[in-house]
């Protein structure tokens, strides 16, 4: 348990520190606007699943009901990011580069 606790929290770290910066990089090398500005809905997002990896992996136990919970909670901010829509990101200035 130990073990996989470490390689999902220790995954989602690289991937905050490091795959995130390198692909604004990779982003403004191609023409394409991103920051690293967040807004409030992915501030929430990102507050409520480090909330809720506390929560689950506390005990050190897992059992059915807490993967169900996961994969619920992953498949409502899966749908949630698809309607969602960033304030910079409409109106007049969408696909534009500023």
């Amino acid at each position: 348990m130990e073990t996989s606790i470490a390689v999902a929290v220790g995954s989602s770290t690289q991937a905050i520190v490091f795959v995130l910066p390198l692909m604004v990089v990779v982003g403004w090398a191609l023409g394409v606007p991103m920051s690293l500005d967040f807004h409030a809905f992915e501030t929430g997002v990102v507050f409520s699943t480090v909330l809720t990896t506390v929560v689950m992996i506390h005990d050190g136990q897992s059992n059915w009901l807490k993967g169900v919970t996961l994969v619920t909670a992953y498949a409502v901010l899966s749908v949630a990011f698809m309607y969602h829509a960033d304030p910079a990101t409409t109106g007049a200035s969408k696909g534009r580069v500023l």
